[in-house]
């Protein structure tokens, strides 16, 4: 059974990425020559893997915006080195102190890596470990030697040492750059509206959603005419590992055309994130096999299909997990600021009762927010106020 305290719903944004100056062990491959194909979970867009760690399979979270993070419930089953605190930051720039450690030996697939450095998580409630069940993270750090691809429509990972043992159908990869002190990889790709910018920003597996603008690029890329119908509103959007992001202004964004390795990705909409750098998430699974070379810095995406239109109609806010419960986030539609704002509670979607429901039970689930056109919602604002409104998503313009 999950805790009544953690609550986490398939259609919030969450990712889990870091920026650490520290340098992080990687690890060392026991073999030279290894190829390892591993069937992975896709949960809400989540890649959860096995690792084995002395002879036991546990699951972990597969996630390139993260060095190696395990539960404290697992330390005491394994065997590691010292311990020494950090201070961490998450993807809302959010700071915690972790203690970083070095585990003795890890398996991913049929390939051991010998010590490897890993944050460890001493929370008992967590939204990550509690709502995926998983024990720990796979992050980049321990990647540095390998080349991993991904396929969603096996769902399989594979882990290698050489390029020789896949098939990739780019002929024209990008440069991969590795940032940081946990080798976190970052790609460039072109943002086209009236004007074309490009941007290096980093490839986060741990990520939801396709593509996520950092706040702090927004200025530029409105000089560069690449964005267009923007809006604005107070509120909180977007999860990290340490809970939400700070309630402060936020933009939702339309971007014309995004193209990745010659691949073009039009009317793509998105919402700006308090992290230092944009990211592209987990979506990008859907459109095509990614193929990321850290050992001779390279980035391959062989796309199902050259073209892709990701217009989606939306609704005119954001909701948000907050201090346990399920609440506005950003109020999108001004026509909507007047009935609802920042933190009033949803208590009812569609006769789905949330002050009942164990929010963790539906990542399995279609979101509420984006099975229907057609929503009834109540909610309850901070006067203890209930008030149900009929709202719909729609294109925005």
């Amino acid at each position: 059974m999950h805790k009544p305290i953690i609550t986490f719903l398939c259609f919030l944004y969450i990712s889990f990425c870091f920026a650490q100056k520290t340098k992080f062990k990687t690890g060392k491959p026991n073999s030279k020559n290894y190829f390892s194909i591993i069937n992975y979970k896709d949960v809400k867009g989540k890649i959860i893997i096995p690792v084995s760690i002395q002879g036991k399979t546990y699951q972990f979270l597969f996630d390139t915006g993260a060095p190696n993070v395990i539960s404290s419930a697992l330390l005491d089953k394994i065997e590691h080195y010292s311990e020494k605190a950090l201070t961490i930051s998450d993807a809302n720039n959010r700071k915690e102190s972790m203690s970083l450690i070095t585990l003795k030996s890890i398996t991913v697939g049929n390939v051991e890596f010998s010590n490897t450095s890993a944050l460890l998580f001493e929370k008992d409630d967590n939204i990550l470990f509690d709502c995926f069940e998983i024990d720990g993270i796979i992050g980049s750090n321990v990647l540095q030697k390998s080349i991993i691809q991904i396929n969603s429509k096996t769902q399989e990972l594979i882990l290698t040492n050489s390029l020789h043992n896949l098939t990739i159908n780019d002929k024209s990869p990008t440069k991969l750059h590795i940032v940081g002190g946990q080798g976190s990889p970052y790609v460039e790709i072109q943002l086209k509206g009236e004007g074309t910018i490009s941007e290096t920003l980093l490839f986060d597996t741990g990520a939801s959603g396709f593509y996520d603008m950092s706040k702090r690029r927004l200025e530029l890329f409105k000089e560069q005419s690449v964005t267009s119908s923007i809006l604005s509103s107070e509120g909180s959007a977007g999860m990290g590992l340490f809970g939400a992001s700070e309630a402060n202004t936020k933009y939702r964004v339309n971007i014309p055309k995004i193209t990745i390795n010659n691949h073009i990705f039009s009317n793509i909409t998105t919402e700006t994130t308090d992290d230092n750098n944009s990211r592209i998430g987990s979506d990008i699974f859907k459109y095509g096999i990614v193929t990321i070379d850290f050992k001779k810095k390279k980035f391959y995406f062989s796309g199902f299909n050259k073209t892709y239109d990701l217009k989606e109609k939306q609704l005119g806010f954001t909701p948000i997990v907050e201090n346990n419960k399920l609440v506005v986030g950003v109020v999108w539609n001004k026509q909507l600021q007047d009935k609802i704002s920042y933190g009033d509670e949803i208590i009812n979607v569609n006769g789905i009762d949330f002050s009942t429901t164990n929010l963790c039970d539906l990542i399995s689930k279609e979101s509420p927010f984006k099975s229907s056109d057609v929503l009834k919602i109540t909610f309850k604002n901070k006067d203890n106020l209930i008030n149900t409104y009929v709202l719909k998503r729609s294109f925005q313009n």
